[in-house]
Parts: C-alpha cells; sequence; structure tokens
C-alpha cells in the first residue's frame, strides 16, 4: 500500500481488516523523503472497529469517535447468519429487538424506537415504513451486508432529526471498497441453514475493478418457516426475502461518479394479528393486549423496495480549504400490500405507497494538523399514500431541508468537538378520506380532527470533548440539544391499528420534540484488554407518546398521541479481556430507565440485559459459548404486562481457512440450548408468543480476493 502527498511530522498509521487483529505505528515523515512501515496482522475474535458514520474525516475508529459505535463486520455477519437485521445486532450493548413476530423487526436504540431510530444503507435512509408501525419491519438482509455500524446517542447533526435515538447503517461490499480500489475481482458466495425455524438462505457479491472502473453485483435469497418455541410452533410466523443490487463506476484521481440499483422482495406473516379481538369492555384485561383471540384471519405483509442511487464528485482537490465535494440523489419506490387470508380466499386489506427522493451534497474540508470537518445541506421530498382498511391517514407530501456542520479540532491530548444543523420538515395533507369504524357514532367514540398542513423548523446543536487520559484511555463526553418534528403517523393517524393494538387517534397540533442529552464515555485499549463504558441521559421536552385513555373502540384500546416531558437514563458498556495467549473473555451489558416526568414508565422498554462470552481459538479453530441474561421488566406502562427474567445459553464454533488470495469460513451455532421459554418484552405479542427455541444453524462462505 502506498501513501502519497503526506505533509512532514509526525503520524499515526492503523492498519486494520475486518477480524483480524489491528496494528498502530507512529511514523515521522521527513520532506522529500520515503518511510516504509511493516505491519503483521493476525486473525482475531477481538479487533480494531472502524466507522464512517460519524465521523469528521471520512473514516475513523470507534475508540476515537465521539459517539458510542459498535460495529460488526462480515465475519460476524456470516457466522451466525440471522434472517433480519435486527435480529443480528439485538444482543449489542444498548440494542434491542422491536418485533410482531420475526419478520418485522426493528433494531431499538437506548430505548428509542420508531422515528427516533434511522436505519440507513450506506449513508442515505431506507425509505421503508418500518418506523411507521409495530408490524412493518426492516427488509434488509444482513448477510449481504459487509459491516452494520450502531452509533448509539444523538447523530442529528449529520442525517437529521430521526437519529435523536441513535443510527444504524447497513454497509454494502461495494460501499466499502471503494476507499480502497484495487485492480482485480473480489466477492463472496454463502450459505446457511437452521433448525428452529427450518431457515435456508444463501448470498452473493462481486466487485470487480479494472483501472478507474468498477462493476459490482450482488444477491440473495432467504426464507424461514413457522418458527418453533417450547410451547410449540408459532403459526403465521414464516417469512422470505429476495434481493439484488447491481452498478458501475468511475473512480479518477480526483473525478468519481457511480450509480446503482436495487431491489428487494419480502413476504412475511403477523402472528395473531388477524385477531385483535379482547374482553376489554368487560373488564378482563392484564396482558396489554388480547385475552381471547379468533384465529380465523391470517395478514402477511408483502412488500417491494427499489431504490435507484446516483453518486458525483470530486476528490483530493488539495485545494486550501476544500478537500471533496460529493453530491448523492437517492430515490426509493416502497410499495406493500396487507393480505387477509379467511377461509381459503385471500383479500387486500391495506396497501401502503411511500416514495421518496433524498438529495445530499456533503463538502469535506481539507484536514490539517488541528481540523477536520464537513458541512452540506440534505433535502428530501415523500409522497405518502395508504389505501385499504388500514388507511388511516390521508395522502402526504412531506419536504425537509437542512443545512449542517461538523467540526473536530485536535488541541494535543485534547479533541474539540463542534456542529450545528437547521431543519424544517413541511406537510402537505389532502382531506382525510371517510373511515368506517365498528364504533362510529356511538357515545364516546373517538372523533378525528381536522387535518392541516403543518410547518416544524427546528436546530440541533453539539458540542464534545475528548480527553486522552494515556496511551490507552480516554475520556469522551457530549452535550446535545436536538430537534425532532412529529412523525407523519402522530399528526394524522385516526382509526384501528390493529399492527400497534389499539385505535389511533393522531393529533395536527403536536409541537416538535427538543431532547437536552449528556452523554459521557470511559474507553480502554491495549493489546490484552479492550472496553468502553457509557453514561447518558437525556432530558426531552414535549415528548411524543400514545397515551392509553382507557376508552375502546373497535375493540381496541383508544391512545390518543400526546405530549409530556420525558427523561431517559442509563448505560452501556462492554470489556473484553485476553487471558493467557488467546482466550478472550467478553461482557456486555445495557440498560435504560425511561420515564414521564409524572413518573409512569413509557412503554416497552428493554429490561437490563447482559452478556458473557468466551471465544477459545486454536489455529483457525474458535469456540465460543455465550450466556444471555435479561432481569425481569416490572416497569411497565398503564396496560402493559410485567416481564420474567430469562437465560439463553448459546454455543458457537467456527473455522476460518485463510489463503493468500481466498478465505473460507464454516460455522455452527447452537442457540437456546437449555430451550428456555422466554419472552421479548419489546415484542408487541409477547404475551402469545414466546421467543425461538431451541435449534442449530449451519453457515459456509467463501471470500475470494
Amino acid at each position: 500500500y502506498e501513501i502519497t502527498r503526506v505533509p512532514p511530522g509526525s503520524h499515526e498509521v492503523i492498519a486494520q481488516r475486518e477480524h483480524l487483529s489491528a496494528a498502530r505505528q507512529s511514523v515521522a515523515v521527513s520532506s522529500g523523503a520515503d518511510v516504509t512501515a511493516n505491519f503483521t496482522l493476525v486473525l482475531s475474535t477481538v479487533h480494531e472497529e472502524l466507522t464512517v458514520t460519524a465521523t469528521a474525516g471520512g473514516q475513523t475508529t470507534a475508540f476515537d469517535a465521539f459517539n458510542a459505535i459498535s460495529t460488526l463486520d462480515s465475519f460476524e455477519l456470516i457466522s451466525n447468519p440471522q434472517p433480519t437485521l435486527a435480529a443480528a445486532l439485538e444482543n449489542e450493548p444498548g440494542v434491542a429487538k422491536r418485533s410482531f413476530g420475526p419478520g418485522s423487526s426493528r433494531p431499538i436504540i437506548r430505548g428509542f424506537d420508531g422515528d427516533r431510530v434511522l436505519i440507513m444503507e450506506d449513508g442515505i435512509r431506507t425509505g421503508d415504513l418500518g418506523a411507521q408501525s409495530g408490524d412493518h419491519g426492516v427488509t434488509i438482509d444482513p448477510n449481504s451486508l459487509d459491516r452494520v455500524e450502531i452509533v448509539r446517542g444523538p447523530a442529528t447533526l449529520l442525517y437529521g432529526s430521526n437519529a435523536v435515538g441513535g443510527v444504524v447503517n447497513a454497509i454494502t461490499p461495494h460501499e466499502s471498497y471503494l476507499d480502497s480500489m484495487t485492480d482485480g475481482t473480489r466477492g463472496q458466495v454463502s450459505a446457511d441453514t437452521g433448525s428452529a425455524d427450518r431457515q435456508a438462505g444463501t448470498n452473493a457479491s462481486l466487485q470487480h475493478t479494472d483501472g478507474n472502473a468498477i462493476l459490482w453485483l450482488g444477491g440473495g435469497t432467504r426464507a424461514t418457516d413457522d418458527y418453533r418455541t417450547p410451547q410449540g410452533a408459532i403459526e403465521n410466523s414464516a417469512s422470505e426475502l429476495h434481493s439484488a443490487r447491481a452498478g458501475i463506476g468511475y473512480f479518477g484521481d480526483r473525478l468519481f461518479a457511480s450509480g446503482g440499483f436495487t431491489a428487494e422482495n419480502s413476504l412475511f406473516g403477523i402472528p395473531f394479528v388477524g385477531a385483535p379481538t379482547a374482553d376489554v369492555e368487560a373488564g378482563t384485561d392484564n396482558a396489554g393486549g388480547p385475552d381471547t383471540l379468533e384465529d380465523d384471519v391470517q395478514v402477511e405483509l408483502d412488500s417491494r423496495r427499489r431504490v435507484g442511487r446516483l453518486d458525483i464528485g470530486m476528490r483530493n482537490l488539495n485545494h486550501t480549504v476544500v478537500d471533496g465535494v460529493r453530491l448523492v440523489f437517492n430515490v426509493v419506490d416502497w410499495e406493500h400490500t396487507e393480505v387477509e387470508t379467511e377461509g381459503g380466499s385471500k383479500r387486500l386489506g391495506t396497501a401502503f405507497d411511500n416514495r421518496t427522493y433524498v438529495l445530499r451534497a456533503e463538502v469535506d474540508q481539507r484536514q490539517t494538523a488541528r481540523l477536520a470537518g464537513k458541512f452540506g445541506v440534505w433535502t428530501q421530498a415523500r409522497d405518502f399514500v395508504a389505501v385499504g382498511e388500514e388507511a388511516l391517514a390521508p395522502p402526504t407530501d412531506q419536504t425537509s431541508f437542512a443545512a449542517f456542520v461538523y467540526e473536530e479540532l485536535e488541541l494535543g491530548r485534547y479533541r474539540v468537538q463542534l456542529g450545528g444543523r437547521l431543519e424544517r420538515n413541511s406537510y402537505a395533507v389532502l382531506p382525510r378520506a371517510a373511515l368506517e369504524t365498528e364504533s362510529a357514532g356511538s357515545p364516546g367514540a373517538p372523533v378525528a380532527s381536522p387535518v392541516r398542513d403543518r410547518d416544524f423548523n427546528g436546530n440541533s446543536v453539539s458540542a464534545g470533548l475528548q480527553t486522552d487520559l494515556g496511551s490507552h484511555t480516554a475520556f469522551v463526553t457530549n452535550l446535545t440539544r436536538s430537534h425532532r418534528a412529529p412523525a407523519l403517523e402522530e399528526l394524522y393517524n385516526f382509526g384501528p391499528h390493529v399492527g400497534n393494538l389499539v385505535f389511533e387517534v393522531g393529533n395536527p397540533d403536536l409541537g416538535s420534540e427538543t431532547t437536552v442529552g449528556l452523554d459521557v464515555s470511559l474507553r480502554y485499549q491495549s493489546p490484552r484488554a479492550k472496553s468502553s463504558v457509557n453514561a447518558y441521559v437525556y432530558d426531552i421536552d414535549d415528548f411524543v407518546f400514545a397515551s392509553i385513555t382507557g376508552a375502546v373502540a373497535d375493540r381496541l384500546r383508544v391512545a390518543e398521541f400526546r405530549q409530556a416531558d420525558s427523561r431517559f437514563r442509563g448505560f452501556d458498556a462492554d470489556a473484553s479481556v485476553r487471558i493467557g495467549d488467546a482466550m478472550w473473555v467478553n461482557v456486555g451489558v445495557g440498560f435504560v430507565d425511561a420515564e414521564l416526568d409524572t413518573g409512569e414508565a413509557l412503554p416497552r422498554i428493554p429490561p437490563l440485559r447482559g452478556r458473557v462470552s468466551l471465544d477459545l481459538p486454536y489455529r483457525g479453530f474458535t469456540v465460543s459459548p455465550e450466556l444471555i441474561i435479561a432481569a425481569q421488566q416490572g416497569q411497565v406502562f398503564r396496560d402493559e404486562t410485567e416481564t420474567s427474567g430469562s437465560s439463553v445459553f448459546n454455543l458457537k464454533a467456527s473455522y476460518i481457512l485463510a489463503r493468500p488470495h481466498v478465505a473460507h469460513i464454516v460455522s455452527v451455532t447452537g442457540y437456546n440450548l437449555a430451550n428456555a421459554l422466554y419472552r421479548n418484552h419489546t415484542s408487541f405479542i409477547k404475551d402469545f408468543a414466546p421467543e425461538i427455541g431451541r435449534g442449530v444453524r449451519f453457515g459456509y462462505s467463501v471470500r475470494f480476493f
């Protein structure tokens, strides 16, 4: 590898590749001289992580980042293949999984869900409706990715008001390789299967570079059957996912341009959603949902996502201020239909169409010995239309515009981060169509407020300080003030929303949320140990939540969107310690306490969860026993039920055969080996459907380069 145009002085060089130990060296460069630095990397289950999601200079290590960041590389994703992105991330500290069955799962970060957690693909939002409803999910296949980055805590400066809780950035292979293009072909082919849900999947990707041109192809298919629990199979929990992507690009010394297309089709069942009837009028509820089920209707979500993307820009400009400019135009066409089956016949329940256009222009400043940063503008246009039984919101056009700046200043052993963002969100709404409900006209029935156009202006600012406490230790603190405009569903939904198990009443008079947050992090990293402890508190003024009123409409509890002050506080931590020459002990823990200013707990907040594992390597083999513990969750919201604690034991084994131009990875995972009966507190159907029982999962992947 050759690094050119390096200014004279002392520089720190990091050599890193996924699943290999990283190495750092300080290199002194003299004017006009060539310097050689040699690195030796070995296979290691614990390694240094890189991130591009929340940085000023394009790429940095998780240790040096101002946000708390976790990453999963392709080796980790492939060695434990999961059917959904949320399932792949749920055991990371501070991360949980919301679901209405396996196919509808979506990540929760530090207790934040829905519109407060932003899911992106290659730095651009996915354009799906996973944030809108508990029975909608994220359809990205984690086995098709090169890396997943999780930013815990506010990332609103760079990515918008939807990122007040955090960001998940799914990075595809071709995007990961663009900064290190070398001639030739590289790619990956993988396959996996599992027993408790009859999982089967395969995926392949290929990138070919010839000079300045690059071509990429990829795709895969995945399916699961109804998953089995210690109490039996959960009907209508099967899923399917099919994806394909292709693109071409030119990357010269200065000018670059690329275009790509992605297609995804998915189909997954929603257990119990066809039978939401509850004996609430008789006062027999104690489960936060239905007491008696009439499971004669099955509902499946059939979704389609089409993405077109164009990148164009310049780099290595060697200008006194600007080093590079990048313009990204992204179009996402998302459609999904809810198909109901009753008595053997199918009918359309609801159809959603969500089309999103995103334009992002970003300028990278020329880095100096002290200053690095970026600034830019972002705009989005969204067209939303829903028809059918759960067309709760009228057709709406949402437009957004933002300008942002993010700077990092190095002052010896101190680094300072400063940033700001101005954002405007506008909703233009058509009149609400007449909605027939069973309770319409009855005494005390909910009444929809007249819809009206709304505009929201807000600003977000952040200041951070990182202090070196020695060669291996850093202390980081961040103070943020962020803004979130209400989501479309919070403003305009009205009607029975079985996907959230409530009759929703939106409020077009809602105001913006304002969050003041403090994050504190202590990090340590050495060849024999690695740890990160993060504590946080977020005070949120005018927090928007669905308030259960006690009224009943269409046999569902009425939930009105209201605002009140709230507080989120907690911590997440992880540590790895090497014992002897090779064995690693790994510990991770996450806890969040979230409540309104009245002291009432907020709904579906994950309990205290911990993870303990060992990595026992021998040559290319690694055996990893793992214990995941969840405490009882007794702090619940109104009609929510408490969830008992649980312990789940897993055993993973993998073998990596590495050669100069090819690597084979074989993995076997035994999950829930004690066949424990446990429930996920953040699942909408936890009272009816426990989590998956005992099973085994096999995976194989070959990478060539």
